[in-house]
């Protein structure tokens, strides 16, 4: 069983002051809160955020930029922890903020893959097949055996969509969507990504595309400033989320 429990729970970031504002910075249109102290600032990502998921919750997060969607996602994958309140996570949490990363630009598409195998948990015995699967996914032919510096930026996209093979977890989080530039890896990605959600206990998906989210997920929640405002279904959602986008 996977569970996610979330109980008013609060995170801030501090910034050594480089000069000396007096009062609170002036509020700009995207961002959290900056609560000026004596020696620091303070961000206040997430304030007060309570939430519950279990098997099957297929949630995702709307609102503008510095919001708290991707503050909420590092919390649930236990990358940040809470200032204040408490948060409770059972089973297996995948987290994919960046499918790219730790990539070496003088290692082959081949060494890479076994890296990322490593990293993400697949068994010795099953790696030489995951890399078989990725090299076949990728198209790349000949140079999934030559340093990734060699590639163009479509072949490193190639490699890194193909990577998704390798993804498990009984929780799924997403900092947005991944999108394809090459049209013919469309297919294969939207298959990949498909088998990801099916596999996952929970899902997790922050994302500003509203047909995105319709596709994935069955409740949203909108933040604004660090705090949840609304959670439900996810046309419901939408609708005041735009609503207040229009009226702001």
């Amino acid at each position: 069983m996977a569970r996610i429990d979330i109980q008013e729970a609060s995170v801030s970031y501090f910034l050594r002051k480089q000069r000396h504002p007096d009062g609170s910075l002036e509020r700009g249109s995207v961002g959290a809160q900056i609560i000026v102290g004596r020696r620091y600032l303070e961000i206040t990502a997430l304030k007060n955020v309570s939430l519950l998921l279990k098997d099957g919750d297929r949630l995702g997060l709307v609102g503008i930029n510095g919001s708290g969607k991707s503050t909420l996602l590092k919390l649930c994958a236990g990358a940040l922890a809470a200032q204040e309140g408490k948060v409770t996570i059972e089973g297996r949490v995948s987290p994919q903020f960046a499918l790219g990363s730790g990539l070496q630009q003088t290692l082959t598409g081949r060494q890479n893959t076994e890296l990322k195998c490593l990293y993400m948990g697949v068994p010795q015995s099953a790696i030489a097949s995951y890399i078989d699967e990725v090299k076949e996914l990728s198209g790349l032919g000949g140079y999934f055996e030559l340093p990734m510096r060699s590639y163009s930026a479509g072949m490193r996209s190639r490699l890194v969509m193909s990577l998704l093979r390798l993804v498990r977890g009984e929780i799924l989080i997403m900092d947005e969507w991944i999108n394809v530039a090459d049209p013919s890896m469309n297919t294969t990605v939207s298959g990949l990504q498909k088998q990801l959600v099916e596999r996952a206990k929970i899902l997790m998906l922050a994302s500003h595309s509203q047909r995105v989210l319709e596709d994935w997920v069955d409740k949203l929640a909108w933040l604004d400033q660090g705090e949840i405002q609304a959670i439900g279904p996810v046309k419901d959602v939408f609708r005041e989320y735009n609503m207040w986008m229009k009226n702001r």
